[in-house]
């Protein structure tokens, strides 16, 4: 007599949950396809893929009801969910359970401006939502607005990234987003104003020090058109010219950075 229970289930669970880690690796930049320069377009970088669907990648939990019960949380956290619905996150929560919640690793959304300055003011958590612990989050830039002004919000969003929790990596791409000034010129007086808040929180602030709860590592990536914040414990608490010696390196690369920029737009 055949057996209901699919062949893999009969193997030992250790190497069946490692057979299905590997049937459910993505790729890092999932949810994305690579734009190049062309004689129709002049911008190359990470655009959303239209043909992505997050939900396909959980289609293993189709097979049996103990597939569903046994590797739910694992396929949640190996998936790269991208929302392109305009409901609010919050809304889209309450149709996952709270296990399926917290097994949540990679979420990227489109975002418009109004989105941008609502996302500025979570409180400590992604989304206002503690139980929510993520790998990686990235802010996908609406390539149907007409045009994006980062600098309304920029201050805004260096206060949250000194409170914010429960993020590993925070990723902003472009994804051909007009903007006004470019994109990484943003980035810089982005990075520029995270330091220049750092060290007025630290030692200039009327009830200074105040230290962050999150420091950031930041990277630009020129083929992507995307940069990245990864985040570190924070610092600690130092004599002023031992802090300035130890951004110095981070200014440098900064001042570095924004004389390239000036180049390539000069």
């Amino acid at each position: 007599m055949l057996s209901d229970t699919p062949p893999l289930l009969s193997l030992p669970t250790e190497l069946c949950l490692q057979i299905l880690e590997l049937v459910l690796l993505q790729h890092p930049n999932a949810g994305f396809i690579r734009s190049e320069k062309s004689p129709t377009t002049q911008y190359h970088g990470l655009v959303i893929d239209d043909n992505y669907s997050s939900s396909s990648q959980l289609n293993i939990l189709l097979t049996c009801r103990q597939f569903k019960h046994d590797f739910a949380a694992l396929a949640f956290r190996s998936t790269t969910f991208l929302l392109k619905t305009p409901l609010p996150f919050n809304m889209l929560l309450r149709r996952l359970q709270n296990h399926q919640i917290a097994s949540l690793r990679k979420l990227a959304f489109i975002t418009s401006s109004e989105r941008i300055c609502a996302l500025v003011h979570w409180v400590d958590y992604p989304f206002d939502a503690e139980n929510i612990r993520l790998e990686e989050l990235t802010i996908v830039f609406d390539s149907a607005e007409h045009w994006h002004f980062p600098s309304q919000y920029t201050r805004e969003l260096v206060a949250l990234l000194r409170r914010l929790q429960n993020v590993q990596v925070l990723r902003f791409v472009r994804n051909s987003a007009q903007f006004n000034g470019s994109f990484r010129t943003w980035y810089n007086r982005l990075v520029g104003l995270i330091l220049k808040e750092d060290h007025h929180q630290r030692y200039d602030a009327p009830d200074a020090p105040n230290t962050e709860v999150t420091w950031w590592k930041w990277r630009y990536d020129y083929m992507d058109n995307s940069f990245e914040l990864v985040a570190q414990p924070p610092k600690p608490i130092l004599p002023e010219a031992e802090y300035i010696d130890f951004v110095a390196p981070m200014v440098r690369g900064l001042m570095n950075d924004m004389e390239v920029e000036e180049m390539a737009h000069g």
